[in-house]
C-alpha cells in the first residue's frame, strides 16, 4: 500500500509541475511574457549622409528617425569627435564637422546607447595621393625605400610580387618603382634576383650608376657568401667578380670583399667613399677562396674579425682597421652593450646612435649617444639618465634638435610618453610637448616634412586623448596639427613585431612623402604596404 501511495503522489506532482510550466510560458493575450521588444532610439536612413565627404566646419545632414525625441541626449561623432548640432528634426540632424574630425564612421550616442553609422571622408591639408601605386602594391612587408635614379624609387622587403604582375619567378624582395608607384620593368626580376633576407638601408651611387644595400642576408641572387651588404648594378643584379681558385677553376663572388654577420640597420656613405655600418652584429667576415681541402678540392674559409655594432669599411668592402680598432689584438674596440636601431650621420662627421644599450666603451650611454668621427664617445652630448626603455627612431631637425621616439615613458627622470625632443647637446627641450601622448606601447617611426610638420606612427588608438589609429601629425612644438589630421589612420596587414610603418621618405621636389611598411589599409582605403601623401 505504501508503494502505491508514493506512485500516486509522484504522478500528482508531475501534473502540477507541467501545469506550472504551462502557465509561465503561455499568455492568453498572446503577448510575450518578457515584455515588449526594446526598439533602437535612432535608426539611420539609406544613404543617410549628405554630403558623404567634406572639410572641417562644413555642414552635414544626417537622416534617419528618432532624432527629435532624443534631442536632449543626442551626440553626433565623427570618428570619435563630437560635432556641433545646428538643427534637429524627427527625420534628420544637421551638424558641423568638428575641428579634429578624421575619416571614419559617423556614430550617434543617445545617453549610454551607441549607434554605428555610415562612413564619412574628411578632407584636410594632408591627403592620400590616389594616383600613386594604384595597381596593387606589394604582396608583403616593405622594409625600406630610398631614392634611385631619374626620380625613381628603390623598395625592399619580404614581398614576392608587386602590382600583381605575372613575372616568372615573381618580384623577389627588391624592386624599382617609377615616379607614379608602378613597377619599373627595366629592373631585373625573377627567382634568381634579390636577397635571401631583409634589406633595411640603401643608397644610390650616381657617379657609378650603382646601388649599395644593407640589411640581414647571406646570399644575393645566385651569389653566395654575401654578408648583409651588397653592391648592385644599374639593373638591380648584384655586382660580382670572378675569383681564380687554386685548382684553376673559378667562382663567382661579391665585388665587395666582406660584410658582417648580423643585422645592418643603417648604412652611411662617407665623403671619402668609405661606408659606416651600424646595427646589431659582432663579426666582420670575409670569404677566403684560396684554400684547398685535405682531399685536394677547392675550399672556402670565412675569415672572421670581432667587431661590435659599428664598423667602417673601405669602398671595396675591406675592414678599415684605422677606425675604432685594436691592431695588437686584431679586433674591434668595444662599443655599445646592446642593439642600435637607428643612427644619423651629422655634417661634422659625428654619428648619433639610439637603441637598447646602456653603455658605450664602458661609459654611460642611456640608449642614446653621440660618437666622434674617430669612434670615441662625445661627452659634450649629455642626455642625463636618458630613456628608461628602448629607442626605435630619431630624427635630426635642420636646427640641430633631435626628435626621439620609442617605447620609453621617461627621459632623464621626467615624463616623456614614447616621444621627446632634445637640444643638440642632449638636454630635454622644454618647448616641445605632446601632452598625454599615445595610449599604446610604442612610436616606431618619425617623419619630418620640409615645413617642419612631424609625422609619428606606431601602435596606439589615441594620441593626447584624440582618437587616432597608429598615425598622428604634430606641429613643430608637439601639439596636434589642426588641419593635417583628417586621415583615418592605418591598419596592420599581418600580426608581427615589425612596425606599421618601416620607412618614411620625403619626395625631392614635391610637397609629398611616401610611407612603406606593414599596413594594408590607410585612411580607410586599401593600401598594400605603400602610400604617398600630399600636403599643402
Amino acid at each position: 500500500m505504501k508503494i502505491c501511495i508514493h506512485k500516486q503522489l509522484l504522478a500528482l506532482a508531475m501534473i502540477a509541475l507541467l501545469a506550472a510550466c504551462t502557465k509561465e510560458t503561455v499568455n492568453s493575450s498572446g503577448k510575450s511574457p518578457y515584455g515588449d521588444p526594446i526598439l533602437p532610439s535612432i535608426t539611420f536612413a539609406e544613404n543617410s549622409v549628405n554630403p558623404a565627404k567634406g572639410f572641417v566646419n562644413d555642414e552635414v545632414l544626417v537622416r534617419g528617425t528618432g532624432f527629435l525625441k532624443n534631442k536632449d541626449k543626442l551626440e553626433v561623432l565623427f570618428n570619435g569627435e563630437k560635432a556641433e548640432i545646428l538643427e534637429t528634426t524627427d527625420s534628420a540632424v544637421r551638424v558641423r564637422i568638428p575641428a579634429m574630425a578624421s575619416t571614419g564612421a559617423i556614430n550617434v550616442k543617445v545617453g549610454d546607447e551607441f549607434y554605428f553609422g555610415p562612413f564619412f571622408q574628411v578632407f584636410g591639408g594632408l591627403v592620400v595621393d590616389t594616383t600613386f601605386a594604384t595597381k596593387g602594391g606589394a604582396s608583403a612587408l616593405i622594409t625600406a625605400i630610398f631614392p634611385g635614379n631619374d626620380n625613381k624609387y628603390i623598395i625592399a622587403g619580404r614581398f614576392n610580387n608587386y602590382d600583381n604582375v605575372n613575372k616568372p619567378g615573381g618580384v623577389n624582395r627588391m624592386a624599382r618603382l617609377l615616379n607614379d608607384g608602378t613597377l619599373d620593368n627595366a629592373w631585373e626580376y625573377g627567382w634568381q634576383t634579390g636577397p635571401q633576407g631583409d634589406v633595411y638601408s640603401g643608397v644610390y651611387l650616381p657617379d657609378e650608376q650603382k646601388f649599395l644595400v644593407a640589411g640581414s642576408f647571406n646570399r644575393y641572387a645566385r651569389t653566395q657568401n654575401v654578408f648583409s651588404i651588397a653592391r648592385l648594378g644599374f639593373g638591380g643584379m648584384i655586382d660580382s667578380t670572378i675569383i681564380e681558385l687554386p685548382s684553376q677553376n673559378t667562382a663567382i663572388a661579391s665585388s665587395l670583399a666582406g660584410g658582417v654577420r648580423g643585422v645592418v640597420n643603417n648604412l652611411h656613405l662617407l665623403p671619402d667613399g668609405k661606408m659606416l655600418l651600424v646595427g646589431d652584429f659582432r663579426y666582420y667576415v670575409r670569404p677566403n677562396f684560396n684554400l684547398v681541402a685535405a682531399s685536394g678540392v677547392d675550399s672556402m674559409h670565412l675569415d672572421s674579425t670581432f667587431v661590435q655594432h659599428i664598423i667602417k669599411l673601405h669602398p671595396n668592402g675591406e675592414l678599415d682597421s684605422s677606425w675604432n680598432y685594436d691592431l695588437a689584438q686584431h679586433r674591434g674596440l668595444p662599443t655599445v652593450n646592446g642593439r642600435i636601431y637607428k643612427s644619423h650621420l651629422l655634417p661634422d662627421g659625428k654619428v648619433l646612435i639610439a637603441g637598447n644599450f646602456t653603455t658605450y666603451k664602458g661609459q654611460p650611454a642611456p640608449r642614446i649617444a653621440r660618437i666622434n668621427a674617430d669612434g670615441t664617445l662625445d661627452n659634450s652630448f649629455n642626455p642625463g639618465s636618458g630613456a628608461d626603455l628602448l629607442i626605435y627612431d630619431l630624427f635630426v631637425q635642420q636646427d640641430g634638435k633631435i626628435i626621439v621616439a620609442g617605447g620609453f615613458t621617461r627621459f632623464n627622470g621626467t615624463g616623456a610618453n614614447r616621444v621627446v625632443r632634445l637640444t643638440a647637446d642632449g638636454a630635454v627641450d622644454p618647448t616641445f610637448s605632446v601632452g598625454a601622448g599615445p595610449d599604446g606601447t610604442k612610436i616606431d617611426q618619425i617623419g619630418v616634412l620640409p615645413n617642419g610638420v612631424i609625422i609619428l606612427t606606431g601602435t596606439f588608438r589615441k594620441f593626447n586623448n584624440l582618437q587616432r589609429n597608429n598615425f598622428i601629425v604634430l606641429n613643430a612644438d608637439g601639439s596636434i596639427h589642426p588641419t593635417y589630421n583628417a586621415i583615418g589612420g592605418l591598419r596592420y596587414a599581418t600580426a608581427s613585431d615589425d612596425g606599421t610603418v618601416m620607412d618614411i621618405m620625403n619626395v625631392k621636389g614635391e610637397n609629398s612623402v611616401i610611407l612603406v611598411g606593414n599596413f594594408d589599409v590607410f585612411d580607410n582605403r586599401m593600401a598594400n604596404r605603400i602610400v604617398k601623401l600630399k600636403f599643402q
